[in-house]
C-alpha cells in the first residue's frame, strides 16, 4: 500500500535523499541524547546505591551533581528563595535518611524530584498559593506586561516573571520538561499524573508563555 505523502509530511520525513538522511540524522542525535541521559541516570542510580550501602562519598558526589538544578527546579516552583532553601535542605536530609530503609532505589533522580515536588507542594499549600490547573491567569500576566516598562526588563526577566505567574502544575510540567529535560512519562511518575494530563500541562504552559513573550516584542519593537 503506497503511503501518503502527507503523512510523511506530518512525520517530517520527505521524498528526497537528502531530506531521508536529515531526518536519519535528526533521529539518531535524539537517540543519542536520550541515550547518554539514561546512562547518566543509572550511573546516579548507582551512586546513590552505593551510599545506601555504606558509601558516604558517593552521597557527596550527587549532591555535587544535582545541587544546582534541584535548587533552580524548587525555587521556580516556590518563588522564594527562603522557601526554596528549607525544602532544598529538607530533600536532601530525608534522601540520606533513606540509609537503613532501603537497601537500593530503581531511579535516583527521579525519587529526588518527587520528594522535591511533594515538599513544594506542600509549602504552597501551608502558604495557600496553590493555583487549580485550569486557572486562568490572562488578566494577571497581561496585567503585568502592561504595567512593567519594556526598556526596563529584558527577554530572560520577563520570561521568569511570566512563569512564576502560571498555575502551579503547568509551571511544574514545563519546569521538568524543559529545564530538567524530563521526558513525559518520567515527568507523569514523577507527579503521579498520567502522561496525557502532563503532556497538556506542558502545552499549555509553553503556549502562554509564547503568547507573552511575543506581546512582549510586539511593545519592545513597536
Amino acid at each position: 500500500m503506497e503511503k501518503s505523502g502527507i503523512g510523511r509530511k506530518v512525520l517530517g520525513i520527505g521524498t528526497s535523499a537528502p531530506a531521508r538522511a536529515h531526518a536519519r540524522a535528526v533521529d539518531d542525535a535524539s537517540s543519542a541524547v536520550h541515550e547518554a541521559r539514561n546512562r547518566k541516570r543509572d550511573r546516579d542510580t548507582g551512586l546513590f546505591n552505593n551510599f545506601l550501602g555504606g558509601d558516604d562519598e558517593a552521597f557527596r558526589t550527587l549532591y555535587d551533581l544535582y545541587e544546582r538544578p534541584l535548587y533552580l527546579y524548587i525555587l521556580r516552583l516556590l518563588n522564594s528563595e527562603q522557601d526554596a532553601q528549607d525544602a532544598f535542605q529538607d530533600v536532601w536530609i530525608r534522601m540520606y535518611r533513606l540509609r537503613g530503609e532501603r537497601a537500593s532505589v530503581s531511579k535516583f533522580s527521579g525519587l529526588l524530584f518527587t520528594i522535591a515536588r511533594n515538599l513544594s507542594m506542600n509549602a504552597l499549600r501551608t502558604r495557600k498559593q496553590m493555583p487549580d490547573m485550569l486557572e486562568d491567569t490572562s488578566d494577571e500576566l497581561d496585567a503585568m506586561l502592561r504595567t512593567h516598562p519594556v526598556e526596563d526588563s529584558d527577554l530572560r526577566d520577563l520570561f521568569e516573571r511570566a512563569l512564576a505567574q502560571l498555575p502551579v502544575v503547568q509551571r511544574d510540567a514545563f519546569i521538568l520538561r524543559e529545564y530538567n529535560g524530563y521526558a513525559y512519562q518520567e515527568i507523569a511518575e514523577i507527579t503521579g499524573d498520567s502522561m496525557v494530563t502532563v503532556k497538556t500541562r506542558a502545552f499549555r504552559a509553553r503556549e502562554r508563555l509564547r503568547k507573552i513573550i511575543a506581546a512582549w516584542m510586539e511593545l519592545k519593537n513597536g
